[in-house]
């Protein structure tokens, strides 16, 4: 019995999680509002989605190669007076009527820029419909952390 109770501890030894913590790394938060007319169509042939590209001087080349970028779509609850966050992508399932779709809000970024992106599937592509599909304005908050 001792044989397997030490067994148990030494394999829980060896499994054990392990995490480094680094102290000094700096972080910046840059709140981003976009009105419903700076979201852009981009007529893609089968890749049609809406998109915003925000001038981001703060994501360095330090911080693209050896920082992070954390999106967050902002939201305003009415009920309890306060701001929520969802982290990026953000994915809503919706329906109206018989039509069922989803909603992704999502990012991609390079050294200077942020591209935010808002798809919906089910796009009605052949009607020429996307305006039906329009995103309204959106708040987001941008998290920056400084490479080490």
């Amino acid at each position: 019995m001792k044989k397997v109770l030490l067994g148990i501890i030494f394999c829980l030894a060896l499994t054990g999680c392990t995490y480094t913590t680094v102290s000094n790394l700096e972080m910046q938060t840059v709140d981003v509002h976009v009105r419903a007319s700076d979201w852009q169509y981009t007529h893609m042939v089968d890749n049609n989605y809406f998109r915003c590209v925000i001038d981001m001087p703060e994501i360095t080349p330090d911080v693209f190669n050896k920082g992070e970028v954390q999106a967050y779509r902002l939201f305003y609850d009415q009920t309890n007076k306060e701001w929520f966050k969802h982290i990026l992508p953000d994915v809503f399932h919706m329906k109206e009527g018989d039509f069922l779709y989803t909603i992704t809000v999502d990012c991609i970024y390079g050294v200077g820029w942020l591209e935010l992106n808002y798809r919906v599937s089910d796009f009605a592509y052949d009607t020429g419909d996307y305006k039906a599909f329009a995103p309204e304005a959106m708040d987001f908050s941008i998290v920056i952390t400084q490479g080490y």
